[in-house]
Parts: C-alpha cells; structure tokens; sequence
C-alpha cells in the first residue's frame, strides 16, 4: 500500500475536471488533455464566476439578492486559487508525493507499517465521505429550484442575453447544475489533496516519535538507529516546508474567506422559509466548515506531534555519548514545531479555526444590528 493511496480518488476527479494532469499521456495526448482543461474549466467554471460577478454588480443595490450570490461567489474565487495553484504548481505537487511514498517514508518494521496503513485507510475513508457529502450537497442546491413554485436556476448568475425562453432555459438550468455538481466535488477534491498530504506528514511525525522511543526501550545499535532517526526527521522537515510553500496562499485565501462566507449562509439560513432551502442551506454550512477543519485539524495534529519528538529523544541522554550527540540534533530542532503557515500570516490550527467561527458570529451580529436598525 502506497501512503498516496488515500489521496486517489481526489486525484481521479481532479483528471475528470481537467486539473490534475495525468502520467504517461503521449505529447499528443498531453496538448489533448490541456485543450480540454482550458475548455472545460473556462465553460464550467470561469465563465460562471463571471456571470455571478455580473449578477451581484447588477443588484448591487438589494441587499438579500447580493447575500445569495456572494456565499457562491466567494467559494468560487477561493477555488480558482486552488485550481490555478494546482496547475501551476503541478510538477512539485506530485514530487511532493513521489517522496511521501519513498523510501525515506516507507517502512519494513510490522509495526509501523501496521500503523501507517491504518491512518492511510482511515484517511482514505475520511476523504470518501468528504467526496460523497460534497456531491450530495451539490445535487441538493441543483434540484431546490426545480422544487419552486417559480423555476430559478440553481445559481445566481446574470447572462447578456435573455434566458426567460423554455427551451434556452432548460439548457442554462442543466449547464448551471452541472457546473455546481463539477465545482462542489471538485472543491472537495482539490481540498482534500492539502488535507492528505498534511495527514500523512502527521503520521510520519507519529511514527518518529516511536522510533525515538525504541532506541530507548533496547538498548541495541543505538547509534544507527539514532542517525536514522535523524535522517528522518529533516526528510519530514523538508517536506512539510514544501507543503506549506505549495499550498500556503490558497490555505490563507480559505480561512480569510471563511468567515465571511459563514456568516452570509448563516444569514440565509435565518431568513429562508422553504425546508428543503433551509436543509441544503445547512449542508452547505457544514461543508464550509469541513473545508476550514480539513485544513486546520491535520496541520494541528501535525504542530502538536513534532513538539512531542523532542520529549521522546530527551531519556535517551542517558544511554552513551555518542547517541546523545546525535539525539541532541533531533531535540534541539524538535523545539521548533513543525507548522504551515497561511501566506506566512499565521500558522494553521484548530485555534485558527475558532478564531474564523468566533470572527464569523462577530460578523452576522453587526450585520443584523445594522439591518435592525435600517
């Protein structure tokens, strides 16, 4: 089992949406393939962030109707950072996991292995049920409209000509599902990707941290099994700096964003009437705050693991001299957490996520005390 492995079915989506560019295609295939990232993301993607962009300039001036699309809107701008970082950054993202399933990661003994398959089902399943919330949210907003007594399209989107036919409306009412159903897993996909990536440093952390405790615990070759420790421990270093030098804007652009987003759809919420809105509504909500928890409870995990290899090394000082040199490495650099920092702003933890909950509430409650007021 390669420690990718919890990271494939985001991938495969990512290659269905035109994102993720994949091995082995011929020259040929590859220009093929770029045509049809360009197309595909231009026409389902950019092209309905400018008619959201449209629709919120044209009703500029009703405050409900902005709340509508801008809850969409801003989820969208944040995953076109996601979407271009991906492209654009593509070669060293897969580096990344070339060396996440390496050598240096892989290990013979049965228990860590043991272990490290585990946490790789575990996140393989975690991302499943991600995938699958994510769809089935997109399919809820897509057929909601539908359930009206006055048919809307599923997003609020403006064109420069008119839609009111049947036959033109029918075709942007299945062009806008189709972008919503493509956006929302591909959201959770490109998402996904930072939060595994994180996950397995996590656990590579983890297994360190054993590690360091075995050399304790016999008291054989503990030299070699201190200079590997080290050795490993600069393999996680060096990765986890290249996550956050990947990953480090669009993780900022989620958590500014957040707040605000959070705090438009708990708006909505209070003001829909319809059931079936309001449940959609509430998905919707509770996979904004997955996307915040996907970055912030792994790179949490992360932070308060790498303080704890330093506690781990620390006994050993008693064994012989020249293990303890070696060991004095690891606990010295161990002393400076290992973190990703959003945009080099602030570091990513569960702490920030609190921080987006708490800024979002400071927000609904002067925006109701300003409607109240008007």
């Amino acid at each position: 089992m390669k420690n990718s492995d919890c990271l494939t079915s985001s991938i495969a989506i990512m290659k269905y949406t035109g994102v993720w560019l994949p091995d082995n295609l011929t020259d040929r295939g590859k220009t093929a393939y770029v045509a049809f990232r360009w197309i595909n993301q231009t026409v389902m993607f950019f092209f309905i962030i400018l008619a959201e962009i449209g629709y919120v300039y044209k009703f500029r001036h009703d405050f409900e109707l902005v709340v509508d699309a801008a809850v969409l809107l801003l989820s969208h701008l944040v995953q076109a950072v996601k979407v271009m970082t991906i492209i654009i950054r593509q070669e060293r993202i897969k580096r990344l996991i070339n060396l996440g399933d390496g050598p240096a990661f892989t290990h013979t003994q049965p228990e860590l292995k043991t272990h490290l398959e585990q946490a790789i089902k575990l996140t393989r399943l975690v991302g499943h049920m991600v995938l699958c919330s994510a769809g089935i949210t997109s399919v809820f907003w897509s057929m909601v409209p539908a359930l009206k007594e006055v048919l809307t399209p599923p997003l609020k989107i403006a064109y420069p000509f008119d839609i009111s036919g049947l036959y033109i409306f029918a075709v942007i009412y299945v062009y806008s599902s189709l972008s919503v159903i493509m956006c929302g897993v591909g959201d959770a996909a490109e998402n996904f990707l930072v939060s595994g990536v994180l996950t397995i440093a996590s656990t590579q952390v983890g297994l360190l941290h054993e590690q360091l405790l075995d050399i304790q615990s016999d008291g054989k070759d503990n030299h070699r099994k201190a200079v590997l420790c080290v050795k490993f421990h600069q393999r996680i270093i060096e990765y986890v700096e290249e996550v956050a030098q990947i990953f480090g804007l669009p993780i900022f652009c989620q958590c500014v964003t957040s707040s605000i987003v959070v705090c438009m759809t708990v708006y909505k919420i209070t003001i829909t009437r319809e059931p079936i809105e309001m449940v959609t509504i509430i998905f919707y909500l509770v996979c904004v705050m997955m996307e915040l928890l996907m970055y912030c409870y792994p790179a949490d995990v992360l932070l308060n693991k790498s303080l704890q290899v330093a506690d781990a090394a620390y006994p050993v000082w008693s064994g012989d001299i020249e293990t303890a040199q070696v060991l004095l490495l690891t606990t010295l650099r161990a002393q400076r957490p290992l973190v990703v920092d959003a945009g080099g702003m602030f570091r990513i933890s569960l702490p920030i996520a609190a921080a987006v909950v708490q800024t979002s509430y400071t927000y609904y409650a002067l925006l109701q005390q300003t409607l109240n007021k008007g």
